[in-house]
């Protein structure tokens, strides 16, 4: 999957994690990739749709590829202006915590 940029060659990048290098994408690539804007994002991180992100470098959040590919039809599924089913908030967290496990 191609990630557009934008002219922001920080939206995606390729970092070391425990030894494993890793595409990974900035809060904006993050948002580019599920079709939200990152203010959205932004809000379904304070508001603990989504949980903070693991990776930070240089005060950017990093999320990697992987998980922006999983999260696209979860975030997908997220209603608009009511409160989501703790079942699909269930997954998205299930889906960050495999992740995370990952590069621990």
């Amino acid at each position: 999957m191609k990630i557009p940029t934008k002219g922001n060659s920080r939206k995606q990048r390729k970092v070391k994690i425990k030894g494993v290098v890793v595409s990974v994408v900035t809060i904006s690539g993050l948002a580019d990739i599920v079709g939200k804007s990152r203010d959205t994002l932004l809000r379904y991180e304070r508001n603990g749709v989504i949980p903070p992100a693991f990776l930070k470098i240089e005060n950017y959040r990093y999320y990697p590829l992987s998980l922006a590919e999983k999260l696209k039809p979860l975030i997908a599924r997220l209603p608009r202006h009511t409160k989501p089913d703790p079942e699909l908030l269930v997954e998205i967290t299930r889906v960050f915590n495999e992740e995370i496990n990952k590069y621990a």
